[in-house]
């Protein structure tokens, strides 16, 4: 049963963001959620039972500030054009916010764990209806005229995310540098807000926007 709102749950959860966003979710301990947050055990187990649904709570919560920043940018964008990249920049943004934690939820979901699928189904998709729309919106003068709405997504939200996976693969692994190139810099060109924005004028040029 869900606990009445306060100041305590509140705490543990953003204690729970930051350690999620430092640390992924193999990094976010019951322990040093409460440690962070101020609050004992027992007032953690009150509020959201165990760590699966604290954890679950946490992403909601982050997911539901994307969509308020998603929705504000794509407003005062201008043009078709501009609210997809505004769109896509929010994607981003949200994709970098959550890089440590989607890992593991997608690897639930690629290994059949239901209910890793159904959470994000009924959790994290509020906002694909919202590029849809947009796509349809610019597909005519696009260069993928001639294809789907689907095709046209698949091809614009890569360029968006796939750094940030890629960026996750080589600092698992120790990797400092690629040929000359120190990633720690290259990751602040990648995902600075001037990156992001730029890889999303790339994915919009790229089908011909």
């Amino acid at each position: 049963m869900a606990r009445p709102p306060s100041g305590t749950d509140i705490k543990l959860k953003a204690a729970g963001r930051k350690l999620l966003q430092e640390n992924g979710i193999t990094g976010l301990s019951v322990r040093e959620t409460c440690r962070l947050a101020g609050v004992n055990t027992g007032m953690f187990h009150y509020y959201f039972g165990s760590k699966e649904e604290f954890l679950k709570e946490v992403l909601k919560e982050i997911y539901a500030d994307f969509m308020l920043n998603f929705k504000t940018g794509v407003s005062v964008a201008g043009t078709p054009r501009d609210k997809l990249k505004a769109a896509l920049v929010e994607i981003g943004k949200f994709a970098l916010a959550v890089r440590k934690a989607a890992p593991m939820l997608l690897s639930d979901v690629i290994h059949g764990k239901k209910e890793a699928f159904e959470f994000i189904r009924g959790n994290f998709t509020e906002h694909v209806s919202h590029i849809v729309a947009l796509a349809a919106q610019c597909r005519p003068r696009s260069a993928v005229s001639g294809h789907s709405i689907p095709f046209m997504v698949l091809t614009l939200l890569p360029v968006m995310v796939f750094p940030i996976i890629i960026s996750g693969i080589l600092d698992r692994n120790g990797i400092k540098k690629l040929k000359d190139q120190d990633v720690e810099e290259l990751r602040g060109e990648l995902f600075s807000d001037a990156g992001i924005a730029e890889r999303a004028e790339i994915a919009l040029r790229g089908i011909g926007l």
